[in-house]
């Protein structure tokens, strides 16, 4: 494993979201009855993205394995696949994580925008190595998240009081949706770098870790 030495870029993982004028209350009531729902199902977003965050590593390693001679076209050819998958779970985290007002009709990009640019140069190996490289990312995600709860039900507050959400819980609650899906892309082999611990958009680019497996 060889890091990889200028790191002056941004990060290729972009995810913004609008904040909306207004949140109604009909729609909080509505993500409520679909966490009830999920619960009564024994499902959860966060059983979601632990599967996510297992099942990328697992299928980058696989399908990298087919193209070793060409790892590259792994991002060309499955990468657009997976950002799609990535952009609709982005979608609905989004709009049940009070960053949104609504799902979107018939595409992700109605509601949010996530944009990966890559390029990324990963060998089979490293990909499955994955699921064990990005745990200090998703333990600090889990100890931010403990924290959202609490902005997400005093958020919800707003919204029943005034229909809106306030700015700085806004922010923390997309940065939380930002870092999660900073850390989906790393897990799908679809960038070099590190997924950086932060919520900016804006950040440097951390050094990379370059399989030479």
């Amino acid at each position: 494993m060889q890091p990889a030495l200028s790191m002056s870029t941004p990060y290729p993982v972009h995810y913004s979201v609008e904040q909306p004028p207004r949140f109604s209350r009909l729609q909080l009531l509505g993500r409520l009855l679909a966490f009830c729902a999920l619960g009564m199902l024994g499902l959860s977003f966060g059983a979601l993205f632990a599967f996510l965050f297992v099942i990328l590593p697992a299928y980058a390693g696989s399908r990298l394995a087919t193209r070793s001679s060409d790892p590259a076209s792994y991002a060309a050819e499955d990468g657009p696949r997976v950002v799609k998958i990535l952009r609709w779970f982005a979608a609905l985290t989004a709009w049940t994580g009070l960053v949104a007002e609504r799902l979107p009709d018939t595409a992700p990009e109605e509601t949010i925008r996530l944009d990966v640019t890559g390029p990324a140069n990963v060998s089979p190996m490293a990909a499955l190595v994955r699921v064990v490289t990005g745990i200090p990312s998703a333990i600090v995600l889990g100890i931010l998240c403990w924290f959202g709860v609490v902005v997400w039900m005093w958020a919800a507050i707003t919204i029943l009081v005034g229909e809106r959400v306030g700015p700085h819980a806004f922010r923390y609650l997309v940065g939380l949706q930002r870092w999660s899906i900073r850390l989906l892309v790393y897990q799908a082999s679809l960038v070099d770098e590190y997924p950086p611990f932060s919520f900016s958009d804006t950040v440097t680019a951390l050094p990379a870790a370059r399989a030479t497996a």
